[in-house]
């Protein structure tokens, strides 16, 4: 079986695309593409990147990491901005600030999807809490904020996702490092809060943790079927994306190909593969030769890239509809962002 669009996001290797890399894109065919600080130099160098994706078929839309604070991939363009646990602690005034400043660079560069914001809820000594990522410990308050950060990213017709999926706030361990487990304690509040949120939001990325409160007490949440598909049914039916597969919570379970067809199996329907690049033509063989040998595979991954290729479309057709601001206008957007949060 030949796939028509890979259901990956794959990052780049470096600032621009040479003949090798692009063969490689043209032979998978990814859904999408996620931009790093490694990618970036300058605001034109990014335009002239992304705009050298044009002619890919299918053109694939880009993502960024762009929450504020310690998670701010374009930091090298306009500075900092403020974390979203400090425009939170100002109000919603700063929050709609920060969103705002997100959705103009965004769009300025081209990038479709910010993967933010975060709404796992502030526990305390959580990891996530303890970078500034959390909006707050309530979860009505968290939904509120979360709304006013989407409200600035889509005045400038950039999407949202939230994450991470089913709430990792109480986690002490970075899932960058090592694989924790969700204390299942009160686990339900935390999905609660992807629940009231996901039919305004168009994707939901699940992270790497054990949840054994939903159903599978040794696979991390992003390979577990029982986990996936309560995100898969949330409101809205959002578009699950995995976190990068190769974050070291995953690693000794199994070798990146097969993780992401793990995943696929899953239910997400799409992964994030963030530094491999020269291992995603064997990543698409690895898929491709999965769904000849599994006719129930075959299907669901039909079904999968038809539904990314809708939210392809969505993103690339939202964005076109808000003009570009000039850099000068992202740059004020984002003092403004850091005079209202106070930072």
């Amino acid at each position: 079986m030949k796939i028509d669009e890979a259901p990956l996001i794959v990052g780049l290797p470096g600032t621009s695309i040479d003949a090798e890399q692009r063969a490689i894109l043209e032979q998978v065919r990814p859904t999408g593409v996620i931009l790093f600080a490694r990618n970036i130099v300058t605001a034109e160098q990014v335009r002239e990147l992304t705009s050298s994706l044009d002619d890919l078929e299918p053109r694939p839309f880009l993502a960024v990491d762009l929450e504020g604070g310690a998670v701010n991939r374009l930091t090298g363009l306009w500075g900092r901005l403020p974390s979203p646990a400090e425009a939170a602690a100002v109000g919603r005034r700063a929050v709609r600030a920060l969103g705002e400043a997100a959705g103009a660079g965004c769009r300025s560069l081209g990038i479709h999807l910010d993967l933010a914001p975060v709404v796992d809820l502030d526990c305390g000594d959580g990891f996530i809490p303890l970078q500034g990522r959390c909006l707050s410990s309530d979860p009505e308050r968290v939904a509120i904020l979360a709304r006013v950060f989407n409200e600035g990213l889509t005045a400038w017709g950039v999407a949202g996702c939230l994450k991470h999926f089913p709430g990792l706030g109480a986690l002490t361990g970075d899932t960058h490092e090592q694989l924790p487990v969700i204390p299942t304690l009160d686990q339900q509040r935390h999905v609660d809060v992807f629940a009231a949120l996901s039919e305004e939001f168009p994707v939901v990325m699940v992270g790497h943790a054990v949840a054994p409160g939903l159903g599978d007490p040794d696979r991390p949440a992003s390979l577990a079927p029982s986990a996936v598909v309560q995100a898969v049914k949330l409101p809205g039916s959002p578009v699950v994306l995995s976190d990068d597969l190769e974050m070291g919570a995953l690693r000794g379970l199994g070798d990146l190909p097969d993780l992401v067809v793990d995943a696929l199996r899953a239910r997400n329907h799409g992964v994030l593969v963030c530094k491999a690049f020269e291992r995603l033509p064997e990543i698409i063989d690895r898929i491709e030769d999965a769904a000849a040998a599994d006719a129930a595979f075959r299907v669901r991954l039909t079904e999968t890239t038809a539904r990314l290729g809708t939210l392809r479309r969505d993103l690339c057709r939202n964005m076109a509809a808000v003009p570009m601001p000039d850099d000068r206008l992202v740059a004020q957007l984002w003092d403004d962002s850091r005079r209202l949060a106070g930072s």
